[in-house]
C-alpha cells in the first residue's frame, strides 16, 4: 500500500535543485540585483547572507539561466591552493587540461593569447560565480582579485554572514568589493508562501489546506525563516506522518496539522529540547 506522505515528504529534501527553485519576494529581489550587478561594468561583487539562507539555490538559478547567453563558470566547493583552482579554471574554459599552468601568471599569460586583444574586453568577460568564498585562503583570494583587475574576468564572491566571524568586515572583502547584497531569511508570511508553492510545483497542492495560520507561525519560530532548516523540519514532519500512516493512522486522522507531530519534528531536528 502506497503512503501519501512519502512523495510529500520527498518533496523537502533538501539536493540544491535549481528546477525546483521557489520564487518569493527576498530571492527575486536579489536575483534581480545580482543580475543588474553582472551587467554593470564592475569587477567584483558581494553576495551574502547567513547559511541556509538560499544563497546556492540561486547560485544555481544564475547559473543556468545565464550559462546560454554568455560565459559563466560556477564553481560551488572552495578551492584551498592556486594550483587546483587555476587548473578547475583552465579546465572550464579551454576544455581541457594543461598541468603546466598551474599559477596565476601562467594562467593570465595562457588565456591572453587564446583571445583576440583587438577584441573589446568587456563584452568578452567571463563571469566567475564563486560559493563557499569566506573558506578560500587570503593569498587565493588575492589572485582571485588580481583576475577581476584584468577586467577578463567579473568575480561574484558568494560568503557566509554568521555572529561569530564577520566576514565582511575582512580587509578584502571591505575595501575593494564594489557592490554587495544581501539575502535575508523568510519573514513569516514567506514561510507559508514557500510552503504552498513548494507543493503546489508538485501538484500537492492540496496538503496545504492542513496548515492554519497557527502553524505557519510556530514553524518560522522553530526555522527563524532560515530555508535549509525550514526543508529539515519539514522532511522529519512528514516522516513521522509517514510512521503513524503506516502504524497508527487514527492519530493523524484531522484535516489540519497536528502540532503535536511539528515539536516532534522541531525536538528530531534539535530545534527544540525535549
Amino acid at each position: 500500500m502506497n503512503n501519501r506522505y512519502t512523495k510529500i515528504k520527498d518533496i523537502f529534501l533538501e539536493d540544491n535543485g535549481v528546477f525546483d527553485y521557489i520564487n518569493l519576494d527576498k530571492s527575486t529581489l536579489a536575483y534581480h540585483k545580482i543580475l543588474n550587478a553582472l551587467k554593470k561594468p564592475l569587477k567584483l561583487i558581494l553576495f551574502y547572507g547567513k547559511p541556509g539562507s538560499g544563497k546556492t539555490f540561486l547560485l544555481n538559478k544564475i547559473y543556468n539561466d545565464l550559462r546560454s547567453k554568455q560565459d559563466v563558470i560556477f564553481f560551488s566547493q572552495p578551492f584551498f591552493n592556486e594550483k587546483d583552482f587555476i587548473q578547475a579554471l583552465c579546465a572550464q574554459i579551454f576544455k581541457q587540461e594543461f598541468k603546466d599552468v598551474n599559477t596565476y601568471e601562467k594562467f593570465i599569460d595562457t588565456y591572453k593569447n587564446s583571445i583576440d586583444q583587438e577584441e573589446n574586453i568587456l563584452k568578452k568577460q567571463i563571469i566567475l560565480l564563486l560559493d563557499e568564498a569566506q573558506l578560500y585562503p587570503d593569498f587565493l583570494i588575492e589572485k582571485i582579485r588580481l583576475l577581476a583587475d584584468t577586467r577578463h574576468f567579473k568575480i561574484l564572491f558568494t560568503v557566509h554572514k554568521t555572529k561569530s566571524e564577520d566576514v565582511l568586515a575582512k580587509d578584502y572583502f571591505r575595501t575593494r568589493i564594489w557592490e554587495s547584497i544581501e539575502l535575508l531569511n523568510l519573514v513569516n508570511d514567506e514561510v507559508g508562501l514557500y510552503i504552498e508553492k513548494k507543493l503546489l510545483y508538485h501538484n500537492e497542492h492540496s496538503f496545504f489546506s492542513m496548515y492554519k495560520p497557527s502553524h505557519i507561525k510556530l514553524i518560522h519560530k522553530l526555522t527563524n525563516g532560515n530555508l535549509r532548516t525550514l526543508n529539515r523540519l519539514l522532511y522529519k514532519m512528514y516522516e513521522i506522518y509517514e510512521h503513524y500512516e503506516e502504524n497508527r493512522p487514527s492519530f493523524i486522522n484531522s484535516k489540519y496539522l497536528k502540532t503535536q507531530i511539528v515539536e516532534m519534528a522541531a525536538i528530531s531536528s534539535e530545534l527544540l529540547d525535549a
